[in-house]
């Protein structure tokens, strides 16, 4: 393949997917804000937060993709997969993913009781966290030498190993738990709830979990093209539709077994036992 074909390609690409993903996590925050509009302050503030780093996150990748196709062609030796947007992205997508990721690590301790396996994973968040920042730090004025290049991939795939195991332990765990509770009771309603958010967990935590494993993969085995740093660029979209897609379908449904699964918080408790009529819980 010709350089542009393994730089300037699969960034405009990867820009092309972000924005189609940007723009269905604008139609999923209005349609939260339209279905849940007494949600909980905390989760409302979540929202509100990750939409605006999505929005900044959006903004640096068009800025990108424009100094690649539009000033690049002026300068084509000049053309880098590091600048001050791409640096700006580096900073924008581990917080948007932390954010997530404590989201769904609050969701299985509700579920699970389990403090050790939501502690390992909140470490797991923040290595992703403190080691991205540290990368984008230097990704500017980092030398050429070898022992420094060596050093900052390094830390680049610890950080994309550190997400990927966060987001596939919390997506087994929640599996696992929501299994558990199916199996608990015989009632034939309870098995299906237990069965739809089962597979509602399995798809969002593969989304972002295979998303982190593509740029692991094409930055171990294509660290010099561009293929990366485009799918790079989406994983933060990925997230952010991740967690409003597990917002905005929510239900609490009055289980005949005592129980009350709520999946906006993944909180189990007791129900009233006399009354048994389906109710709807934000």
């Amino acid at each position: 393949m010709s350089g542009t074909a393994m730089t300037i390609g699969p960034a405009v690409v990867g820009s092309m997917i972000a924005s189609y993903l940007f723009g269905c996590s604008t139609m999923q925050t209005y349609t939260y804000y339209k279905r849940f509009p007494s949600d909980r302050r905390a989760f409302q503030i979540l929202v509100a937060a990750v939409t605006m780093l999505t929005f900044a996150h959006i903004i640096c990748t068009l800025y990108w993709t424009w100094t690649l196709t539009v000033t690049g062609c002026e300068d084509p030796d000049g053309v880098t997969i590091f600048s001050s947007s791409r640096d700006a992205n580096l900073i924008l997508t581990p917080l948007i993913s932390t954010l997530v990721q404590m989201f769904f690590i609050y969701r299985l301790f509700k579920l699970s009781g389990s403090k050790m396996v939501a502690a390992f994973c909140g470490i797991l968040s923040m290595l992703n966290l403190t080691g991205t920042l540290v990368d984008a730090v230097g990704a500017l004025s980092i030398s050429a030498n070898r022992t420094a290049q060596n050093a900052r991939n390094w830390l680049t795939i610890t950080t994309l190993v550190a997400a990927t195991v966060c987001d596939l332990i919390t997506t087994i765990g929640l599996v696992y738990v929501l299994q558990r509770e199916r199996r608990r009771t015989t009632v034939h309603q309870t098995h299906s709830i237990a069965d739809r958010l089962t597979l509602w967990a399995i798809e969002t935590g593969l989304a972002t979990s295979m998303s982190a494993v593509l740029v692991l993969v094409f930055f171990c085995v294509m660290r010099n093209t561009f293929f990366w740093a485009a799918i790079y660029d989406v994983l933060a979209d990925v997230y952010t539709n991740s967690l409003l897609a597990a917002l905005n379908s929510r239900k609490t449904t009055r289980i005949r077994d005592t129980r009350v699964i709520e999946f906006s918080a993944g909180r189990d408790t007791p129900s009233d036992p006399v009354s048994e009529k389906p109710e709807i819980v934000n």
